[in-house]
């Protein structure tokens, strides 16, 4: 619960400095960035995100290392959890700016009919972020190597090609042991691209919780969840554009309507505030979704699996290994949690593996 209040606190704080940074470039004719749509676009997109890394910096360093540190979850140093966040913001000024670059350019080149264009724009963007980005920017943080236990791999390719799950990428094990203790599994990575990744904290599980937790993420993919949650968050940027349409012509009416033109970096501010109030707004409808999901994957793996007891006893394993706490209040997992409490999955696991 602790990091959860910490979160809590940190967004709030982060929210406040982006408000205050839309008063700014309001307040002021020198709050415009030099230079084309582009530049301007992306050093406001830097100068938003740089701030509210600044300010959330320690709670994140309370939260991700101090409390991981305490609770012996984090091998990490200093230096290196402090690099990590330096090539994350790296990253977040590269992506994020050039993407607000390209909405400045979109607005001036087409200021009537933008929403919509940025609209579709931005779709493309989540889709290469959510299928492309585990596979290009993982190796920045970690190291992939194909998986050395050759009969773990020839067991897990079997459940592959069970499952008729098209994945051509092969398994690969990541060092997550050189920053993390905690352990987890993924299929990531789109068409040829796609692969099975484990982490090596998991390789220390049975062959039957390894391939237990697999069918779990396979499911996901057979189902087509991450299409349908690619396009629930492609619906809500589209509201996103529309309602930043209309906010600016709202604070038009209030303010100086010539620093809220398309194509104004105050547009960006605008943006990014909708799109945190939209989020936090729709937030609990896409948790029950996405827990709906989590149960669907669940009974697939009870399905899909060899041996009976794999997924429960990967579960009661990954809570105690990951600190995670089996039974949350039911409010802190309405509003905040993507799976359900691990008590209510292994009580549905029981059901399904008697009946």
């Amino acid at each position: 619960m602790r990091r959860l209040y910490v979160g809590l606190v940190s967004s709030a704080l982060e929210f406040g400095v982006v408000l205050a940074l839309l008063f700014w470039y309001l307040g002021s004719e020198a709050a415009k960035p030099a230079g084309g749509a582009f530049v301007s676009g992306f050093a406001t997109f830097s100068l938003i995100a740089l701030s509210k890394t600044l300010v959330s910096l320690p709670f994140d360093y309370y939260g991700g290392y101090v409390l991981a540190h305490r609770e012996n979850l984090s091998n990490q140093s200093l230096p290196g959890w402090l690099w990590d966040r330096c090539k994350g913001l790296a990253l977040l000024f590269l992506l994020g700016g050039s993407a607000s670059g390209v909405f400045l350019m979109i607005m001036v080149a087409r200021p009537a009919q933008w929403w919509w264009i940025a609209a579709l724009a931005s779709v493309l963007f989540v889709v290469f972020i959510s299928l492309l980005a585990p596979v290009l920017l993982a190796p920045i943080f970690f190291r992939f190597r194909p998986l050395t236990d050759e009969d773990l791999k020839e067991r897990l390719l079997a459940l592959l090609e069970r499952t008729k799950a098209n994945v051509y990428g092969g398994v690969w094990e990541m060092d997550m042991s050189s920053k993390s203790k905690t352990a987890n599994a993924a299929l990531v990575g789109w068409g040829p691209s796609r692969r099975v990744v484990l982490s090596d904290t998991l390789l220390d599980f049975t062959p039957d919780e390894i391939e237990a937790i697999l069918a779990h993420e396979i499911a996901h993919h057979v189902s087509r969840h991450i299409p349908a949650l690619i396009a629930m968050k492609s619906v809500m940027l589209a509201f996103a554009m529309y309602f930043t349409q209309h906010s600016l012509e709202w604070l038009g009416e209030w303010t100086n309507p010539a620093l809220l033109q398309p194509g104004e970096p105050a547009g960006i501010v605008v943006l990014w505030i909708v799109l945190s109030i939209l989020g936090a707004v729709l937030s609990p409808f896409f948790l029950v979704i996405s827990r709906a999901f989590e149960y669907r994957c669940d009974r697939y793996s009870t399905e899909y699996a060899e041996a009976r007891g794999g997924l429960s006893s990967a579960l009661v394993k990954l809570c105690r290994q990951n600190l995670t706490d089996p039974d949350p209040p039911g409010w802190v997992v309405a509003l905040f949690h993507s799976h359900p409490s691990v008590y209510d999955r292994l009580a549905r696991i029981e059901y399904w593996e008697k009946a």
